[in-house]
């Protein structure tokens, strides 16, 4: 008889326990529908902040006293609450607009497996129909195709949070009569994808569509390997399967339509990389007065001086919030820009029509693109104060605790990982000419710096040539984030910065806590170390367990002072990685060696230098050959 591996029951315990998980899920889904349907004879909100907030607190709380760390349940339940919020949101339009076919015919980019595909399910999924998959090759053809009756829906990706907006797609826009009438964001986890039997080593091309490429830029320069652009992922799929020695950048689910295999996951610049797709249709929607609203706007201002502010001041004087704008050249009149407003509006509302008015007076031109449903399902906020408070975390370690996690946090940055025992090296230019930033970052490639910073408050004329250079040369880049508000604006940063001021700031605090984003906290000048613990735990408690200290140095008269027994004492009590960013006195360059070596000693991760008058950009390549020598 032979006797059963030691493993199985313990898989089968797991399996059972998936199981039951799955059912708990449906019927969490059904339970979010009743709640849908509470609200249909008034005009309550879908979302209620206050309840989700109060809800995941209190998960987390239970979560980490059942030893789940907060990142973990917070993730986890958001995508269980933005599953929720969506499919209530979807029934209250269907409510809305009744005379929906019950068979949808959608049109969108590329075959079965490419990206606009799996938005395309992702977004009617929510509404029980079904599907008629229309597959086109480019986007002309999915708007004509729609415009002659031949598909009810297209959908059409117009930004992605790496490579940015999607231009052809906005051109297209301008000459439509098409309707927008909804949105969804879907997540993109490229990966290299390989057909069986084939090793990276032996591949020739590499298939991708050409915004996917962009969207992968660093990665594919470590590769060294020939591109080849497709019109859609799912031609570059196809192709990689039916061509020997070739790879295609797709989807895990997309490239298991075609045979193919994953060699490599998350390859994409940004760690977070999503699209945002629009829907359109002949005729245009009514959005309900319990759902978030969006309307789109195509606006011509003339080109007398002034004339986009005071079109963006009617916006502001009626309280209405602008979450995007983008311009774009009118064809045919050179030097003139058609512009593309998202407002966070609905059109039926009597503000939104007061300000249409008063654009209509002072525009050129102005046109309703669409109104709709908005799914931006931004992460519930956690109510750190009742967290700290609950009593069920009382005989818990904190999160930043050695206790909690003896061995040091490593985070990923680029090739490298600070806290892995290396100590990085990350500078920028404080202020300078272009030319300086340029040459820091090449400095730091070549000797094996970690990131390239863009000082402790980032310039907006200076982020496009950061990203730039960091994409260029596959650096990671730093970004001090100044507001809240910044946060999608920054997301092209790979790692966020809280400057000394922001330390004790609950709005600053927060956004980083909902961020994937690794955040340096920096302690505040007279600040406690407890003090600056406690900040990071907030991050923590947000969900964001990428944190990393950091101690500013100072000055003293003439000379450059750094608590290294700070350094010490963070090693000691937190797993999180601590940098030091020494101040130097004017023409202080020489002394920053002693200090980079004394942090070292000390235990720090790394340093940040803000390179200026007192140590100059081209004083850092021989600062950083002597360092590592």
């Amino acid at each position: 008889m032979t006797q059963e591996h030691p493993l199985e029951p313990i898989r089968r315990q797991i399996t059972e326990l998936d199981r039951a998980l799955l059912q708990l899920l449906a019927r969490r889904r059904e339970l979010s529908l009743e709640v849908a349907r509470t609200k249909a004879d008034v005009t309550k909100p879908v979302r209620d902040a206050e309840r989700e907030s109060a809800l995941l607190t209190r998960l987390v709380a239970e979560g980490r006293a059942l030893g789940l760390d907060g990142q973990y349940v917070s993730r986890l339940f958001h995508v269980i609450i933005e599953d929720s919020v969506l499919r209530q949101q979807a029934w209250f339009q269907a409510q809305h607009n009744a005379d929906a076919p019950a068979q949808t015919r959608v049109a969108f980019l590329g075959a079965r497996g490419s990206y606009s595909h799996l938005a395309c399910q992702s977004y009617f999924e929510r509404r029980d129909l079904a599907l008629q998959e229309l597959g086109q090759p480019s986007f002309d053809a999915i708007i004509s195709t729609v415009e002659q009756g031949k598909a009810d829906y297209g959908i059409l990706p117009v930004e992605n949070t790496s490579s940015g907006s999607i231009n052809e797609v906005f051109d297209l826009l301008q000459h439509t009569h098409l309707q927008i009438v909804g949105e969804t964001t879907e997540s993109i986890p490229h990966c290299v994808l390989l057909p069986a039997g084939t090793e990276m080593a032996e591949v020739t091309q590499i298939f991708a569509h050409s915004q996917v490429h962009t969207q992968c830029s660093r990665y594919l320069a470590t590769l060294n390997k020939p591109q080849t652009y497709c019109a859609s992922s799912a031609e570059a799929m196809e192709r990689a399967a039916s061509t020997p020695n070739s790879a295609a950048l797709g989807s895990e689910r997309g490239g298991a339509l075609y045979g193919l295999k994953v060699y490599q996951r998350e390859i994409a610049n940004q760690p977070i990389n999503e699209t945002r797709f629009l829907i359109v249709a002949r005729k245009g929607v009514e959005v309900p007065p319990q759902v978030p609203a969006k309307t789109t706007l195509l606006m011509a201002t003339g080109q007398k001086p002034g004339a986009l502010v005071e079109a963006l001041q009617v916006l502001r004087d009626n309280g209405i919030n602008m979450t995007k704008l983008e311009s774009r050249p009118i064809h045919g009149n050179p030097w003139e820009e058609m512009f593309y407003l998202d407002v966070a509006a609905n059109v039926q509302h009597d503000r939104m029509q007061l300000a249409l008015r008063q654009l209509t007076r002072l525009t050129r031109f102005i046109k309703v693109l669409g109104c709709y449903p908005s799914e931006t399902i931004l992460p519930t906020e956690l109510d750190s104060q009742a967290l700290a408070a609950d009593p069920r975390l009382s005989d818990q370690p904190a999160l930043h605790s050695r206790k909690h996690k003896p061995v040091g946090t490593e985070i990923p940055l680029g090739h490298q990982s600070l806290g892995g025992g290396n100590f990085l090296i990350m500078a920028g230019p404080a202020d300078g000419p272009p030319g300086d930033l340029s040459l820091c970052a090449r400095t730091l490639k070549e000797y094996g710096g970690a990131a390239l910073w863009g000082g402790w408050h980032s310039r907006d004329a200076a982020l496009d040539p950061l990203f730039e250079l960091g994409t260029e040369l596959n650096l990671p880049v730093i970004v001090s984030l100044e507001e809240p508000a910044q946060a999608q604006e920054y997301a092209h940063g790979d790692l966020w910065l809280l400057p000394p001021e922001r330390m004790n700031q609950t709005k600053w605090l927060a956004t980083a806590g909902a961020s994937q984003h690794p955040v340096i906290l920096c302690r505040q000048p007279g600040a406690s170390l407890d003090a600056l613990l406690k900040a990071a735990e907030q991050i923590l408690d947000g969900g964001n367990q990428q944190v990393i200290l950091c101690e500013p140095g100072r000055l003293e008269g003439e000379l450059p002072v750094l608590d290294l027994a700070a350094v010490a004492w963070l090693k000691q009590h937190s797993h999180l990685p601590v940098l030091v960013a020494p101040q130097l006195p004017g023409d202080g360059g020489n002394m920053a060696m002693p200090l980079l070596q004394a942090a070292r000693s000390a235990g720090a991760d790394g340093a940040l230098l803000s390179l200026d008058s007192s140590l100059g950009v081209d004083q850092l390549p021989t600062l950083m050959s002597q360092f590592y020598r």
